[in-house]
């Protein structure tokens, strides 16, 4: 692979407008997220997309105002992610959630073990998340008729090693 003198000097240009510039906008954003890490994390991906669209934004008025802008972005989106996440978090601590015990978990895999992948899926994502049958679908990417045959299929194959166990225990 050869590389031109063109690409030679927007590789350096890059470069060097991520060393002057990177340290400098992770100060000043950490003062803004109250994180350095955070900070760096929108910085870096600021750099990410300034260095795909480097020939475009090189020749920008101001390619850093660019950048900064991105980054700026990058962390209120980081904040709006958190916010929602705290609010999810709130309202699951508001509800009450039995998990089965291992002794029950571990018996509902030992009747789905034996089943085909798809009619597992099914089964597991309709009867112990408790999934309706159009939410099933979309989850594992199926026509809601074509879930509906799984779960019937499950239900007949896991009735009959119910049935053969009862008859062994006679």
């Amino acid at each position: 692979m050869t590389v031109t003198v063109d690409e030679l000097v927007w590789i350096d240009d890059f470069e060097s407008t991520f060393r002057a510039e990177y340290g400098r906008l992770v100060r000043a954003l950490t003062v803004v997220a109250g994180n350095a890490d955070t900070a760096a994390d929108a910085v870096q991906e600021a750099f990410v997309k300034a260095h795909l669209r480097w020939r475009r934004v090189s020749r920008y008025d101001d390619p850093v105002g660019w950048i900064r802008r991105v980054a700026i972005n990058n962390l209120r989106d980081e904040h709006r992610r958190g916010g929602r996440k705290r609010k999810a978090l709130d309202r699951l601590a508001q509800e009450r959630h039995e998990v089965p015990s291992e002794p029950v978990i571990d018996e509902i895999s030992g009747l789905l073990a034996g089943l085909p992948r798809q009619q597992r899926l099914c089964v597991a994502l309709y009867y112990v998340e408790g999934l309706t049958v159009a939410e099933t679908a979309t989850a594992l990417d199926l026509s809601e008729g074509a879930v509906k045959f799984h779960l019937h299929q499950g239900r007949k194959r896991i009735r009959g090693e119910l049935e053969d166990e009862r008859e062994e225990q006679r």
